[in-house]
């Protein structure tokens, strides 16, 4: 397993992990038992930062479309619990929208100089063919489905004859479609109260999680030709 296959697994099992951790130290660990039950406090004191508040996720939203590497989920659950449901979702989502768009734009300046070295040319190859198959239907099903890296899915994107406003649409409505969940739950952990709803709102993002540990699986569904591709990932490579 190659080091960006571990970084991939590590951020859906860490998103894991601390679901679990919020819910077993929910009582016994006093940092989350009094973020929690008194979230007003915690809201408070990151809200005191006044404008520099949504400013920071709006900037660390972007960051992370632009490098894959904090975990986004984690991220919109934190802007929901502090701003609510519906100011969570928007800074959320502004950020995702700015740093994917400045992907694209790369992408479509620098071209696959710049992809082979960052990203693996598998990947690109991958996500190229979902897009030349399914068009934009697959970029909005690989938007939904937030287990595939932001960065990759973008810059594939601006390699292709795709416009740019057809992409930050389809692109930006597919982030929100799993963003307005992890918002929502993030929302509901402020209220410091674990009815129904929070429940089943935990089990759908559970579920999300685990679904990222299968990605290979998940794109061997979207893409018809899987099996010749990851035999001849150069020579596809420079077709594009």
């Amino acid at each position: 397993m190659t080091f960006k296959k571990r970084a991939h697994t590590l951020k859906y099992l860490l998103l894991l992990a601390l679901i679990i951790v919020i819910f077993l130290g929910f009582d016994k660990i006093p940092v989350i038992g009094t973020s929690l039950q008194n979230p007003a406090v915690l809201q408070r004191l990151i809200l005191d930062f006044g404008f520099w508040a949504p400013l920071g996720v709006v900037l660390i939203n972007l960051f992370q479309a632009i490098f894959s590497v904090i975990p986004s989920e984690i991220l919109t659950v934190v802007a929901g619990f502090i701003f609510g449901p519906i100011l969570g979702l928007t800074y959320s989502l502004i950020g995702a929208f700015l740093g994917s768009m400045v992907v694209f734009i790369a992408a479509r300046y620098y071209g696959k100089s710049l992809a082979s070295r960052f990203f693996e040319k598998k990947e690109i190859v991958h996500f190229n063919s979902i897009f030349r198959e399914k068009g934009m239907w697959g970029l909005f099903l690989v938007r939904v489905a937030p287990i595939f890296p932001d960065d990759v899915v973008s810059f594939t994107a601006g390699l292709t004859t795709m416009k740019l406003w057809m992409f930050n649409v389809v692109s930006t409505i597919g982030f929100a479609v799993t963003m307005v969940i992890y918002s929502v739950f993030g929302s509901e952990l402020s209220s410091g109260v674990f009815g129904g709803r929070i429940i089943v709102l935990t089990i759908i993002v559970v579920g999300i999680c685990l679904a990222g540990l299968f990605k290979n699986q998940i794109k061997k569904m979207l893409i018809k030709d899987w099996y010749r591709l990851e035999k001849e990932v150069e020579k596809e490579f420079k077709k594009i």
